[in-house]
C-alpha cells in the first residue's frame, strides 16, 4: 500500500514538472517582449505573472516531494522492521514529524523554507516590476527560482553548500526591494 502512496505524490511532481516546463517555455518564447521599465498597464505584468505561476508550481513540487519522501522512508522502515533489522515498529507520524530522518528533514525544510521565502520574494517581484522594470523583475524572478530549486540537495550537503542556494536568493529579494524603495524615495 505504501508503494502506491509513494507513487501518488511522485505522479503529482511529474505532472507539475510538465506544467513548470510549459510556463518556462511561455516565458522564454516571449522574452523579446519584456518591458524595459515599470509596468504601465496590467498587460505589462505578464512576464512576472509567469514567474509567479512558476513559483507556485515549484512550491507544490516541494510539498509533494515532502509527501513522497515521507512515504518512501515509511516503506523502507517497514521493510527493515519486517526483516528484523529494527525492533521499533515504524510510525508514519514519527517519520514525518520525529525529525531523526535526514531525507525527511531535508524535504520538510525544502517545503518550509520555500514557504517562508515566497512572500518577500513576491512582494519584491511586484514592487520591482511596478517601480523599476518589468523585464528586470522577470529576469531576477527566474534567477531566484533557479537558486531556490536546488535547496533540498544543498540542504543534504550542509553548510557551506546550502548557502549556494539561500544567499543568492536572499540577495535577489533584497535587491528588488531595496532598488524599489530607492526609486520610490527618489520620486517622492
Amino acid at each position: 500500500m505504501s508503494a502506491v502512496l509513494t507513487l501518488l505524490p511522485l505522479s503529482a511532481i511529474l505532472t507539475l514538472l510538465v506544467g513548470l516546463l510549459a510556463v518556462v517555455y511561455a516565458a522564454f518564447t516571449s522574452w523579446d517582449a519584456l518591458v524595459d521599465g515599470p509596468a504601465a498597464t496590467k498587460e505589462d505584468y505578464a512576464p512576472v505573472v509567469l514567474v509567479t505561476a512558476a513559483a507556485i508550481i515549484l512550491y507544490y513540487i516541494f510539498l509533494f516531494n515532502q509527501s513522497r519522501t515521507t512515504f518512501a522512508e515509511f516503506d523502507a522502515a517497514k521493510k527493515a522492521y519486517r526483516a528484523k533489522k529494527t525492533d521499533a515498529k515504524p510510525s508514519i507520524t514519527e517519520i514525518k514529524y520525529g525529525g531523526d530522518n535526514a531525507r525527511v528533514r531535508a524535504a520538510n525544510r525544502g517545503a518550509g523554507n520555500f514557504a517562508e521565502q515566497l512572500p518577500p520574494f513576491l512582494v519584491g517581484l511586484y514592487l520591482y516590476s511596478s517601480y523599476v522594470s518589468v523585464g528586470g523583475a522577470a529576469k531576477l524572478g527566474w534567477l531566484w527560482l533557479i537558486f531556490r530549486s536546488y535547496y533540498v540537495p544543498a540542504f543534504h550537503r550542509g553548510i557551506p553548500t546550502l548557502f549556494l542556494s539561500t544567499m543568492p536568493a536572499y540577495n535577489v529579494v533584497w535587491w528588488m526591494i531595496g532598488v524599489s524603495v530607492y526609486e520610490v524615495s527618489m520620486k517622492g
